[in-house]
C-alpha cells in the first residue's frame, strides 16, 4: 500500500504530464490550424461549443471537486474546522462551475432553454455566467486570474517573503508552475487587434512575463522553473507570429480558461499538500 507521500507525488506526477501532453496540443493545433492544408478550421473546431478543451475544462473541474471531496475523507483528522470549510467551499464551486460549462446538463441531453433564458441569456443556455457580457466576463474574470495568480504571488515572492511583511499575503504564495500555467494561458491572444481591451491584456502579459523572468533569475532560478518559464517564452513568440489565426470572440479563451483551471487546481493541491506533514 502507498503511503499519504507516494499517493501525493504520484497524483502530482500524473498531473504534470498532463499539463505538458496539453502543451504539445496547443502548438500541435496551432501550427497545423496556420500551416497545414485542409486544417484550417482545426482551432475553431476544437474551441467551439462541447469541443476538446471546453470538455478537459469541465474534466478538470470535476477533478478538483472529487479531489477535494477525497482529501475531506482521507484528511479529516488533521484538517482544522477553517480548512475543512475551504476545501468544502471551493469542491462546491467547482461542481457549479462544471454545471455551468455543461449549462446544468443542457449540452449532453439538448433540452429546450426555458423562456426566462432564452430571454435574458445572452446565449439563450440554462446557465448563469451568461448573463453577462461575455466581454466583460472575461475582463473581469482576467483581471481577477491576473491580480490573484500572478502579480501579487510574484511580488510577495520578490520583495515581502523573507522581510515578514503582510504576512496575510502568504496566502497568495503559490507555487511558480502554477503562475506560469496561467502566463501560458495569456500567451494565446490577438496581440495586434487594433482594440483597447486586447492592448491592455497584451501589455499585462508582458509585465507578467518580465516580472517571472526577474523571479526566476533573482529568487529560484531551480531547472525546472527556469525549462518551464522558457517553454511560455517560446509560446509567446510563436502565438504572438500566428496571432491572425485567433479570434476576439471565442478562438482562444476555452484554451485559455482551460490552462486557468487547471492553475487553479494545481493551487487546491498544493494547498492540501501543505497538510502531508501532519498526517505523517
Amino acid at each position: 500500500m502507498w503511503n499519504v507521500r507516494e499517493r501525493i507525488e504520484m497524483l502530482r506526477s500524473i498531473f504534470y504530464y498532463c499539463v505538458a501532453a496539453l502543451y504539445v496540443s496547443v502548438f500541435v493545433t496551432v501550427i497545423m490550424t496556420a500551416h497545414v492544408q485542409g486544417y484550417a478550421t482545426l482551432l475553431q473546431t476544437l474551441t467551439q461549443e462541447n469541443g476538446l478543451y471546453e470538455s478537459v475544462s469541465v474534466i478538470l473541474l470535476l477533478c478538483m471537486s472529487g479531489y477535494g471531496v477525497y482529501a475531506i475523507y482521507m484528511y479529516n483528522k488533521c484538517l482544522t474546522k477553517r480548512a475543512v470549510a475551504f476545501l468544502v467551499t471551493v469542491a462546491s464551486a467547482a461542481l457549479v462551475a462544471a454545471m455551468e460549462e455543461l449549462s446544468w446538463g443542457q449540452h449532453l441531453w439538448h433540452f429546450q432553454s426555458s423562456a426566462f433564458f432564452r430571454e435574458h441569456n445572452y446565449q439563450h443556455e440554462t446557465n448563469l455566467h451568461n448573463f453577462i457580457d461575455a466581454n466583460l466576463f472575461s475582463s473581469i474574470l482576467y483581471s481577477s486570474v491576473y491580480v490573484c495568480l500572478v502579480f501579487i504571488p510574484l511580488l510577495y515572492k520578490i520583495l515581502l517573503k523573507k522581510r515578514g511583511h503582510l504576512c496575510w499575503l502568504r496566502r497568495f504564495d503559490i507555487g511558480a508552475h502554477a503562475i506560469l500555467m496561467v502566463l501560458f494561458a495569456s500567451s494565446l491572444q490577438l496581440y495586434f487587434y487594433d482594440d483597447v481591451g486586447v492592448t491592455v491584456d497584451r501589455l499585462t502579459l508582458f509585465a507578467g512575463l518580465l516580472l517571472f523572468g526577474y523571479y526566476a533569475w533573482y529568487v529560484e532560478r531551480t531547472p525546472t522553473v527556469m525549462a518551464h518559464y522558457v517553454v511560455v517564452l517560446v509560446a509567446t513568440g510563436i502565438f504572438m507570429t500566428h496571432y491572425k489565426i485567433f479570434d476576439f470572440y471565442n478562438a482562444q479563451y476555452e484554451i485559455r480558461e482551460m490552462f486557468v483551471i487547471a492553475a487553479v487546481l494545481l493551487v487546491f493541491m498544493e494547498f492540501i499538500n501543505g497538510y502531508r506533514a501532519k498526517i505523517q
